[in-house]
């Protein structure tokens, strides 16, 4: 398959996947991004695509008291929901559940969509190479398990937020609703 193709396969790819989840969770917030990789990165995606693993997933959990679940990466300083990499063969809600639980130690229940990021995957050394897409879901959810603790070597921290923190992973966590804070 060339990379035309593949670029062509991805955006039906991710056009058909947020039609399922129009469908089965109704209207939800679009956030559109370019995402420059190194070739490296692009490789690694371009590889995951080909492969029916690209695009990933993860919760905007709350507890009972309202508080919401944040996890912060090894080597960062900012905090952001929960989750990973989708795994071929695998649901995008599928994917949130096991990547918030490998990460915090917390079992969610998916209560519906929060929203769904478009990336547009570009190798920034060389403009010439196609374009990639890939999805990213973040689904609302309520924990239902488990004591939050990090997982070794990939997260720094874990802990439940009645009031978004200062520093943020990327801006549209910061203005995801905390019912704790309301």
């Amino acid at each position: 398959m060339t990379d035309t193709d593949l670029q062509t396969r991805s955006r039906e790819r991710v056009d058909d996947w947020l039609a399922d989840l129009r469908e089965r969770y109704g209207d939800f917030e679009l956030v559109e991004k370019t995402w420059e990789l190194d070739p490296k990165a692009y490789e690694r995606d371009r590889a995951r695509i080909r492969e029916g693993a690209n695009g990933g997933a993860g919760i905007w959990a709350t507890d009972d008291e309202g508080r919401v679940l944040l996890a912060r990466n090894e080597g960062t300083d900012g905090w952001a929901d929960p989750g990973g990499k989708r795994e071929a063969g695998e649901t995008f809600e599928q994917a949130a559940r096991r990547e918030v639980r490998e990460e915090t130690n917390v079992q969610c229940q998916i209560t519906g969509v929060c929203d769904v990021h478009v990336l547009e995957l570009v190798d920034e050394t060389d403009p010439e190479r196609p374009a990639l897409w890939s999805l990213i879901v973040v689904f609302t959810g309520a924990a239902v398990d488990g004591d939050p603790r990090p997982r070794e070597g990939e997260i720094a921290a874990v802990d439940w937020f009645d009031a978004m923190p200062e520093t943020v992973l990327y801006p549209e966590v910061a203005d995801r609703p905390v019912p704790a804070s309301e």
